[in-house]
């Protein structure tokens, strides 16, 4: 019986490389991308690259969170809220649900949003197939990902678990994609975006914040509504004793520098106007 091995494909450079260093590896028949579109709060052109990676180099599979993906324990404000199992699972509905926001230290959008679509679907449809998950983290992302083993057991998706990009750096990423494989890489990178993934992500830097605002207003409109739909900002604090800092909010400190207590120059609207390509990655050299 062939193994089946499995990459989640976010449309983030990570992910990428790891779908690439797995097909290179592998008969494509027995690689399995998945992609789960986070409940609504990925950026269009994020999607537009997933279907285009999907057309041409290797199918991914489109899954969506329903409710059905909770972990039963807000099954009292779902049956209160009339909901159904089948029911669309969207990123403001989640936040509605457990009454606050994702954040680094409760990422929860990515178990109910994400992860738990894909091991609905794999359970689905591949029951009775040995599978192995692969995973594009890297040790140099974070502190708390510095001693991530090249190999372990997923114990959430009952497999073994590969990381083989643990040692590599985001250049070798790119580098990886677009030169040794002559892929397309994700538009945001090119106009100075760190994650790309959710937009905006729970744990954007300042200056993505910044990013998003200039060139994709829409997206903060969008958290805007979510706002006043949850009762809640969107971003958490720092600790509790700081004040609530709402959408707006937010976008108004993103352009300060010294500790919030000066604007910096309109830098980033002047590239957003002109087109300018500002990778932080030398993506345009």
């Amino acid at each position: 019986m062939a193994t089946k091995h499995v990459v989640g494909f976010s449309g983030g450079i990570d992910s990428q490389a790891c779908a690439g260093w797995v097909l290179e590896l592998f008969p494509a028949d027995d690689v399995v991308l998945m992609n789960s579109d986070a409940g609504g709060n990925e950026h269009p052109l994020t999607e537009e690259f997933v279907r285009w990676y999907s057309a041409n180099v290797h199918p991914v599979v489109m899954v969506s969170p329903t409710v059905a993906d909770m972990d039963g324990r807000e099954s009292a404000e779902i049956a209160r809220r009339g909901l159904k199992p089948d029911d669309p699972l969207t990123f403001d509905l989640l936040a509605g649900l457990k009454k606050c926001w994702p954040s680094g230290t409760q990422q929860f959008c990515t178990t109910h949003l994400k992860l738990e679509p894909q091991r609905r679907w794999l359970r689905e449809h591949l029951a009775d197939v040995e599978i192995v998950r692969y995973s594009g983290v890297r040790r140099d992302e974070s502190q708390r990902r510095k001693d991530t083993p090249e190999r372990s057991w997923d114990a959430y998706f009952d497999c073994e678990l590969v990381c083989p990009l643990v040692a590599w750096t985001k250049a070798e990423c790119f580098d990886f994609c677009m030169r040794r494989r002559g892929e397309r890489i994700n538009p945001l990178y090119t106009m100075g975006f760190n994650r790309v993934g959710c937009a905006p992500c729970v744990n954007s830097s300042k200056a993505d914040i910044r990013e998003w605002a200039a060139r994709s207003p829409e997206m903060i409109d969008k958290v805007r509504e979510w706002e006043k739909r949850v009762g809640r900002p969107f971003f958490r604090k720092d600790k509790p004793t700081d004040p609530d800092m709402w959408i707006d909010d937010q976008v108004q400190w993103s352009r300060t520098v010294r500790g919030g207590k000066q604007f910096a120059l309109p830098l980033v609207e002047a590239d957003a106007a002109s087109g300018t390509c500002v990778s932080k990655y030398g993506l345009c050299e």
